[in-house]
Protein backbone atom coordinates (compact mmCIF):
# COMPACT_ATOMS: atom_id res chain seq x y z
CA UNK A 1 0.00 0.00 0.00
CA UNK A 2 2.86 2.58 0.82
CA UNK A 3 4.34 1.85 -1.98
CA UNK A 4 1.49 2.44 -4.34
CA UNK A 5 0.58 5.69 -2.24
CA UNK A 6 4.32 6.76 -2.99
CA UNK A 7 3.87 6.29 -6.92
CA UNK A 8 0.39 8.07 -6.84
CA UNK A 9 1.71 11.12 -4.51
CA UNK A 10 4.74 11.53 -7.27
CA UNK A 11 1.86 11.86 -9.80
CA UNK A 12 0.94 14.33 -8.06
CA UNK A 13 3.52 16.32 -7.70
CA UNK A 14 4.11 16.49 -11.13
CA UNK A 15 0.50 17.50 -11.82
CA UNK A 16 1.07 20.48 -9.77
CA UNK A 17 4.22 21.45 -11.54
CA UNK A 18 6.76 20.22 -8.37
CA UNK A 19 9.33 18.15 -10.36
CA UNK A 20 10.73 21.84 -11.35
CA UNK A 21 14.10 22.48 -9.39
CA UNK A 22 13.96 26.22 -8.65
CA UNK A 23 17.21 28.12 -7.43
CA UNK A 24 16.45 31.31 -5.05
CA UNK A 25 18.37 34.46 -4.64
CA UNK A 26 21.64 34.23 -6.11
CA UNK A 27 24.58 32.70 -5.38
CA UNK A 28 26.51 31.82 -2.51
CA UNK A 29 28.87 34.84 -2.55
CA UNK A 30 26.03 37.36 -2.66
CA UNK A 31 24.31 35.91 0.45
CA UNK A 32 23.60 38.92 2.96
CA UNK A 33 25.43 37.94 6.55
CA UNK A 34 23.24 35.94 8.90
CA UNK A 35 21.68 37.96 11.60
CA UNK A 36 19.07 37.24 14.59
CA UNK A 37 15.64 38.64 14.26
CA UNK A 38 15.81 41.70 11.70
CA UNK A 39 14.07 44.97 13.15
CA UNK A 40 10.70 45.31 11.88
CA UNK A 41 9.81 41.99 12.45
CA UNK A 42 7.91 40.55 15.00
CA UNK A 43 9.99 37.09 15.51
CA UNK A 44 12.50 36.19 18.46
CA UNK A 45 14.92 34.48 16.08
CA UNK A 46 18.32 33.24 17.73
CA UNK A 47 21.56 33.87 15.69
CA UNK A 48 21.43 31.98 12.63
CA UNK A 49 24.58 30.26 11.11
CA UNK A 50 22.72 28.52 8.13
CA UNK A 51 22.52 29.88 4.74
CA UNK A 52 20.37 27.90 3.05
CA UNK A 53 16.64 26.62 3.44
CA UNK A 54 16.20 23.15 1.65
CA UNK A 55 11.75 23.02 0.76
CA UNK A 56 10.60 20.48 -0.77
CA UNK A 57 7.48 22.34 -2.91
CA UNK A 58 4.83 21.66 -5.65
CA UNK A 59 6.65 24.68 -7.94
CA UNK A 60 4.03 25.93 -10.36
CA UNK A 61 1.99 29.30 -10.03
CA UNK A 62 1.80 28.83 -6.24
CA UNK A 63 5.32 28.75 -5.74
CA UNK A 64 6.18 31.33 -7.74
CA UNK A 65 4.12 34.01 -5.80
CA UNK A 66 5.31 32.35 -2.63
CA UNK A 67 8.84 33.26 -4.00
CA UNK A 68 7.87 36.51 -4.68
CA UNK A 69 6.21 37.43 -1.68
CA UNK A 70 7.82 35.11 1.31
CA UNK A 71 10.95 33.62 0.60
CA UNK A 72 12.95 36.33 -1.44
CA UNK A 73 12.67 38.78 1.55
CA UNK A 74 12.91 35.82 4.49
CA UNK A 75 16.60 35.75 2.36
CA UNK A 76 17.09 39.52 2.84
CA UNK A 77 15.97 39.76 6.15
CA UNK A 78 17.75 36.06 7.51
CA UNK A 79 20.80 35.55 5.03
CA UNK A 80 19.52 32.48 4.38
CA UNK A 81 18.31 31.42 0.93
CA UNK A 82 15.45 28.80 -0.01
CA UNK A 83 16.15 26.16 -2.44
CA UNK A 84 13.54 25.02 -3.49
CA UNK A 85 13.50 21.23 -4.44
CA UNK A 86 10.94 18.85 -6.16
CA UNK A 87 8.11 17.20 -3.96
CA UNK A 88 8.23 13.88 -3.38
CA UNK A 89 6.33 11.51 -0.45
CA UNK A 90 8.27 8.61 -0.30
CA UNK A 91 11.64 10.50 -0.38
CA UNK A 92 10.83 12.74 2.47
CA UNK A 93 9.49 9.23 4.38
CA UNK A 94 12.54 7.92 3.49
CA UNK A 95 14.52 10.75 5.00
CA UNK A 96 12.55 12.31 7.76
CA UNK A 97 14.21 10.23 10.58
CA UNK A 98 17.80 10.02 8.78
CA UNK A 99 21.14 11.74 9.99
CA UNK A 100 22.42 14.03 7.24
CA UNK A 101 18.87 13.85 5.22
CA UNK A 102 18.86 16.32 1.69
CA UNK A 103 15.99 18.48 2.59
CA UNK A 104 15.08 20.78 5.58
CA UNK A 105 11.48 20.34 5.13
CA UNK A 106 7.94 19.48 2.75
CA UNK A 107 4.63 21.15 2.00
CA UNK A 108 2.01 18.95 3.45
CA UNK A 109 -1.66 18.62 3.66
CA UNK A 110 -2.70 18.11 7.25
CA UNK A 111 -3.62 14.26 7.42
CA UNK A 112 -0.08 13.78 5.75
CA UNK A 113 1.33 15.42 8.62
CA UNK A 114 -1.01 14.07 11.32
CA UNK A 115 -0.71 10.29 9.53
CA UNK A 116 3.34 11.12 10.48
CA UNK A 117 2.95 12.19 14.03
CA UNK A 118 1.00 8.94 14.81
CA UNK A 119 3.31 7.08 12.86
CA UNK A 120 6.96 5.01 13.47
CA UNK A 121 8.43 8.25 11.77
CA UNK A 122 7.03 11.70 13.15
CA UNK A 123 8.51 14.93 11.68
CA UNK A 124 10.68 17.15 13.73
CA UNK A 125 9.22 19.17 16.31
CA UNK A 126 9.14 22.93 15.76
CA UNK A 127 11.47 24.57 17.69
CA UNK A 128 9.52 26.79 20.98
CA UNK A 129 10.57 30.24 19.62
CA UNK A 130 8.19 29.20 16.28
CA UNK A 131 5.08 30.68 16.39
CA UNK A 132 2.10 28.46 16.62
CA UNK A 133 -1.16 28.63 13.83
CA UNK A 134 -3.92 28.69 15.91
CA UNK A 135 -6.18 27.69 13.23
CA UNK A 136 -4.22 24.20 12.95
CA UNK A 137 -5.65 21.46 15.40
CA UNK A 138 -4.03 21.58 18.87
CA UNK A 139 -2.76 18.57 18.71
CA UNK A 140 -0.60 19.51 15.45
CA UNK A 141 0.52 22.73 16.51
CA UNK A 142 4.00 21.57 17.57
CA UNK A 143 4.75 19.71 14.24
CA UNK A 144 2.74 22.10 11.39
CA UNK A 145 2.74 25.65 10.67
CA UNK A 146 3.26 28.21 7.79
CA UNK A 147 1.30 27.29 5.42
CA UNK A 148 -2.53 27.65 4.52
CA UNK A 149 -6.18 26.40 3.91
CA UNK A 150 -8.13 25.41 0.65
CA UNK A 151 -11.16 23.88 -0.62
CA UNK A 152 -12.34 21.70 -3.22
CA UNK A 153 -15.51 23.56 -4.05
CA UNK A 154 -18.25 22.86 -7.47
CA UNK A 155 -18.14 25.64 -10.26
CA UNK A 156 -20.16 25.58 -13.17
CA UNK A 157 -20.77 27.39 -16.41
CA UNK A 158 -23.45 30.01 -16.41
CA UNK A 159 -24.59 29.31 -19.52
CA UNK A 160 -26.32 26.00 -17.80
CA UNK A 161 -29.48 28.53 -17.04
CA UNK A 162 -30.12 26.88 -14.16
CA UNK A 163 -28.50 27.39 -11.17
CA UNK A 164 -26.58 24.18 -9.18
CA UNK A 165 -27.18 24.27 -5.64
CA UNK A 166 -24.74 21.53 -4.30
CA UNK A 167 -22.83 17.96 -5.31
CA UNK A 168 -26.14 16.16 -5.95
CA UNK A 169 -26.08 18.39 -9.11
CA UNK A 170 -23.37 17.51 -10.42
CA UNK A 171 -24.24 14.33 -10.78
CA UNK A 172 -27.34 14.82 -12.29
CA UNK A 173 -26.57 15.07 -15.84
CA UNK A 174 -30.45 15.32 -17.07
CA UNK A 175 -31.00 18.57 -15.57
CA UNK A 176 -27.21 20.06 -15.74
CA UNK A 177 -26.08 18.60 -18.87
CA UNK A 178 -22.60 18.45 -20.28
CA UNK A 179 -19.15 16.88 -19.15
CA UNK A 180 -18.16 17.06 -15.58
CA UNK A 181 -14.23 17.91 -15.52
CA UNK A 182 -12.80 15.67 -12.75
CA UNK A 183 -9.36 15.48 -11.12
CA UNK A 184 -7.01 12.78 -12.34
CA UNK A 185 -4.17 12.85 -10.49
CA UNK A 186 -5.67 15.27 -7.31
CA UNK A 187 -7.53 13.28 -5.39
CA UNK A 188 -8.54 15.37 -2.59
CA UNK A 189 -12.34 16.09 -1.57
CA UNK A 190 -13.68 13.53 -4.43
CA UNK A 191 -14.43 10.34 -2.24
CA UNK A 192 -16.01 13.06 0.68
CA UNK A 193 -18.40 14.90 -2.12
CA UNK A 194 -19.40 11.86 -3.81
CA UNK A 195 -20.66 10.84 -0.23
CA UNK A 196 -22.03 14.00 0.14
CA UNK A 197 -23.84 13.89 -2.94
CA UNK A 198 -25.44 10.54 -2.08
CA UNK A 199 -26.74 11.91 0.81
CA UNK A 200 -24.99 10.87 3.41
CA UNK A 201 -25.22 13.88 6.67
CA UNK A 202 -21.63 16.25 6.88
CA UNK A 203 -21.60 14.74 10.61
CA UNK A 204 -22.11 11.14 9.41
CA UNK A 205 -19.34 11.41 6.78
CA UNK A 206 -16.25 9.47 8.48
CA UNK A 207 -14.84 7.27 8.32
CA UNK A 208 -15.25 7.34 4.90
CA UNK A 209 -17.33 4.92 3.26
CA UNK A 210 -14.76 4.60 -0.07
CA UNK A 211 -16.46 2.13 -1.80
CA UNK A 212 -20.14 4.32 -1.75
CA UNK A 213 -18.27 6.88 -2.89
CA UNK A 214 -16.49 4.92 -6.07
CA UNK A 215 -19.96 3.42 -6.81
CA UNK A 216 -21.51 6.96 -6.86
CA UNK A 217 -18.81 8.22 -8.93
CA UNK A 218 -19.15 5.18 -11.31
CA UNK A 219 -22.43 6.65 -12.20
CA UNK A 220 -21.10 9.70 -13.96
CA UNK A 221 -17.80 8.39 -14.97
CA UNK A 222 -18.81 8.10 -18.43
CA UNK A 223 -19.33 11.56 -18.52
CA UNK A 224 -16.37 13.04 -16.74
CA UNK A 225 -13.47 14.32 -18.77
CA UNK A 226 -10.36 13.71 -16.13
CA UNK A 227 -8.12 17.25 -15.69
CA UNK A 228 -4.29 16.16 -14.87
CA UNK A 229 -3.42 19.59 -13.26
CA UNK A 230 -5.87 22.11 -12.00
CA UNK A 231 -4.89 24.49 -14.73
CA UNK A 232 -5.80 21.88 -17.76
CA UNK A 233 -9.30 21.77 -15.64
CA UNK A 234 -9.67 25.83 -16.02
CA UNK A 235 -8.72 25.72 -19.41
CA UNK A 236 -11.61 23.14 -19.59
CA UNK A 237 -14.05 25.14 -18.42
CA UNK A 238 -12.80 28.59 -19.92
CA UNK A 239 -13.59 26.58 -23.46
CA UNK A 240 -16.45 25.38 -22.74
CA UNK A 241 -15.61 21.49 -22.98
CA UNK A 242 -17.15 20.90 -19.69
CA UNK A 243 -20.30 22.67 -17.98
CA UNK A 244 -19.59 21.75 -14.20
CA UNK A 245 -16.10 20.79 -12.27
CA UNK A 246 -14.90 20.37 -8.86
CA UNK A 247 -12.21 22.12 -8.19
CA UNK A 248 -9.88 23.88 -5.94
CA UNK A 249 -11.38 27.75 -4.88
CA UNK A 250 -8.77 29.53 -6.01
CA UNK A 251 -9.17 28.30 -9.96
CA UNK A 252 -12.60 29.23 -9.89
CA UNK A 253 -11.87 32.56 -8.31
CA UNK A 254 -9.36 33.35 -10.86
CA UNK A 255 -11.70 32.32 -13.71
CA UNK A 256 -15.01 34.11 -12.45
CA UNK A 257 -12.05 37.07 -11.84
CA UNK A 258 -11.17 37.27 -15.36
CA UNK A 259 -14.87 37.50 -17.06
CA UNK A 260 -15.08 33.83 -17.84
CA UNK A 261 -19.04 32.87 -17.92
CA UNK A 262 -18.32 30.71 -14.74
CA UNK A 263 -19.59 30.67 -11.23
CA UNK A 264 -18.60 28.69 -8.06
CA UNK A 265 -19.77 28.29 -4.42
CA UNK A 266 -18.40 27.08 -1.03
CA UNK A 267 -21.63 25.86 0.04
CA UNK A 268 -20.84 22.16 1.20
CA UNK A 269 -17.07 22.83 -0.24
CA UNK A 270 -14.76 20.33 1.11
CA UNK A 271 -12.44 22.41 3.85
CA UNK A 272 -9.16 21.34 4.12
CA UNK A 273 -8.47 23.77 7.44
CA UNK A 274 -4.95 23.70 7.19
CA UNK A 275 -1.56 22.38 6.08
CA UNK A 276 2.28 23.03 7.01
CA UNK A 277 5.85 22.40 6.49
CA UNK A 278 6.95 19.45 8.22
CA UNK A 279 10.69 19.26 9.02
CA UNK A 280 13.34 16.28 8.66
CA UNK A 281 13.87 15.17 12.58
CA UNK A 282 17.66 16.17 11.71
CA UNK A 283 17.52 18.91 9.42
CA UNK A 284 20.96 20.42 8.46
CA UNK A 285 19.99 23.44 8.83
CA UNK A 286 17.50 23.06 11.22
CA UNK A 287 17.82 27.01 12.67
CA UNK A 288 17.12 28.92 9.25
CA UNK A 289 14.27 26.03 8.40
CA UNK A 290 12.69 27.07 11.95
CA UNK A 291 13.16 30.71 11.34
CA UNK A 292 11.60 30.17 7.78
CA UNK A 293 8.15 28.67 9.76
CA UNK A 294 8.21 31.35 11.82
CA UNK A 295 8.14 33.87 9.03
CA UNK A 296 5.62 32.65 7.20
CA UNK A 297 3.46 32.31 10.13
CA UNK A 298 3.64 35.76 10.90
CA UNK A 299 0.05 37.69 9.84
CA UNK A 300 0.97 39.92 7.94
CA UNK A 301 3.10 36.69 5.05
CA UNK A 302 -0.33 34.33 5.50
CA UNK A 303 -2.16 37.68 4.55
CA UNK A 304 0.29 38.49 1.55
CA UNK A 305 -0.82 34.77 0.37
CA UNK A 306 -4.28 34.55 0.67
CA UNK A 307 -4.64 38.43 -0.90
CA UNK A 308 -2.57 36.44 -4.10
CA UNK A 309 -3.38 32.92 -4.29
CA UNK A 310 -7.27 32.58 -2.35
CA UNK A 311 -5.38 30.26 -0.04
CA UNK A 312 -6.99 31.22 3.76
CA UNK A 313 -4.74 31.49 6.55
CA UNK A 314 -3.86 29.44 9.66
CA UNK A 315 -2.80 32.24 11.25
CA UNK A 316 -6.85 33.94 13.30
CA UNK A 317 -5.06 37.45 12.90
CA UNK A 318 -4.32 37.30 9.31
CA UNK A 319 -8.00 37.14 8.52
CA UNK A 320 -8.10 40.90 10.18
CA UNK A 321 -5.41 41.93 8.12
CA UNK A 322 -7.58 41.60 4.97
CA UNK A 323 -10.05 43.54 3.45
CA UNK A 324 -14.28 42.51 3.37
CA UNK A 325 -14.02 41.40 -0.24
CA UNK A 326 -10.92 39.70 0.18
CA UNK A 327 -12.08 38.06 2.94
CA UNK A 328 -15.11 36.74 1.20
CA UNK A 329 -13.02 34.69 -0.75
CA UNK A 330 -11.07 33.10 1.51
CA UNK A 331 -11.76 29.44 2.32
CA UNK A 332 -10.94 29.61 5.98
CA UNK A 333 -13.15 32.74 6.59
CA UNK A 334 -15.64 31.93 9.39
CA UNK A 335 -18.31 32.43 7.25
CA UNK A 336 -17.25 30.02 4.59
CA UNK A 337 -16.21 28.00 7.06
CA UNK A 338 -19.72 27.00 8.28
CA UNK A 339 -20.88 26.80 4.78
CA UNK A 340 -18.32 23.52 4.21
CA UNK A 341 -17.54 20.16 5.32
CA UNK A 342 -14.13 20.18 7.21
CA UNK A 343 -12.25 17.24 7.08
CA UNK A 344 -11.75 15.15 9.87
CA UNK A 345 -8.43 15.31 9.61
CA UNK A 346 -7.03 12.54 12.58
CA UNK A 347 -10.00 10.05 10.36
CA UNK A 348 -8.34 11.05 7.34
CA UNK A 349 -4.94 10.54 8.51
CA UNK A 350 -5.86 7.03 9.02
CA UNK A 351 -7.60 5.89 5.74
CA UNK A 352 -5.38 7.71 3.52
CA UNK A 353 -3.71 4.42 2.05
CA UNK A 354 -6.61 2.93 1.38
CA UNK A 355 -7.95 6.38 -0.29
CA UNK A 356 -5.23 6.41 -2.53
CA UNK A 357 -5.44 2.94 -3.50
CA UNK A 358 -9.39 2.88 -4.60
CA UNK A 359 -9.00 6.20 -5.92
CA UNK A 360 -6.11 5.26 -8.25
CA UNK A 361 -7.92 2.00 -9.01
CA UNK A 362 -11.02 3.21 -9.52
CA UNK A 363 -9.11 6.02 -12.56
CA UNK A 364 -7.40 3.40 -14.52
CA UNK A 365 -10.31 1.19 -14.43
Amino acid sequence: MHSSRRQFLTRVSLAAGGMALLAACGDGDAEATPSAAPSGVDAKWPDLTSRQVVVAGFGGETYEVRQKLEFDPFTKLSGARVTQASWDYGKFTEMVAKPNPEWDMIDFDGYSIAALIEGKTPPGKLADWVRRCDLVDKQYQDYAAGSYAYSVVLGWSTKLGATPTGWADFFDTKKFPGKRAFPKSIYAGTAELALLADGVAKDKLYPLDLDRAIAKMDTIKKDIIFYDSYAQGQQYMAQGSASMIATANSRMIQLKDSGKPIDWTYQDAILYPWGGFALTQQAPNADAANALIDYLSTPEAQAAVAKELYLGPTVSAALDLLTPEELAKQPSAPDNVAKQLSVDVPSLAKQDGEYVEKFFAWVGK
